[in-house]
């Protein structure tokens, strides 16, 4: 059986076309309307352990080839489990995340117009709370007559803010809803523990106490 070479040559193309839009090479082009992405959120009242949806997006005419965006959000109430976009051929392209901040990222070998939805990203409700998530940044992008990568310019971020009530309740087991289009897995680090302080002091105690009691028998036995 001969090799498919289209899907490696795509992967590759889109990964190019993710460097040199990360490095934001110094071409830029103006939309031809305004251009505005927004952040929704499907409710705003969840239970612990529940999925929190939010939608980021778009009005525009200009065809892009990719976009860009980062939430922050409060990594003791939410955790980020994926995010994915129906727009056609727009692929994920992974990105290392940080506690605290999604940083999401496609791309796509043909322009394509896109008025609606650009993705969903999905996080679980850790415990209650009152949080907000916020649209941090975000970004669409072109190709220049150059064969260059290029963010729009002239795009408006509109509503950046989702507030979240997550009661402390938990939430009845539901079955997983699949996720369709490109999906792109957003697994935050694992955060570094260090020693806590109890611990600590319980093994200075029993340091201290095993002094104690191998000097009490020295000189018990030295009398």
């Amino acid at each position: 059986m001969r090799p498919v070479r289209g899907e490696p040559m795509k992967q590759i193309t889109a990964s190019a076309f993710a460097i040199l839009l990360a490095i934001f090479v110094v071409f830029t082009v103006n939309a031809q309307s305004p251009e505005t992405i927004w952040l929704t959120a499907n409710t705003t009242a969840h239970k612990t352990g529940e999925t929190v949806l939010v939608t980021l997006n778009v009005s525009s005419s200009t065809p892009i080839q990719g976009f860009t965006f980062q939430i922050r959000y409060d990594p003791d109430c939410l955790r980020p489990v994926n995010a994915s976009s129906l727009v056609s051929g727009m692929n994920g392209l992974p990105l290392p995340q940080l506690i605290g901040l999604v940083d999401g990222s496609y791309a796509s070998t043909t322009p394509q117009t896109v008025n609606g939805v650009l993705a969903e990203v999905r996080f679980t409700a850790l415990k209650g709370c009152q949080t907000n998530l916020t649209l941090e940044s975000a970004a669409l992008a072109v190709r220049t007559a150059e064969g260059f990568a290029a963010p729009l310019a002239g795009v408006l971020v509109g509503e950046r803010n989702g507030p979240l009530n997550i009661d402390s309740e938990v939430a009845v087991s539901q079955p997983t809803q699949p996720v369709s289009g490109s999906i792109l897995a957003l697994d935050p680090p694992v955060a570094e523990r260090g020693i806590s302080g109890w611990i600590i002091g319980m093994l200075i105690i029993l340091l201290f106490g095993g002094v104690g009691i191998g000097a009490y028998k020295v000189f018990r036995i030295g009398g």
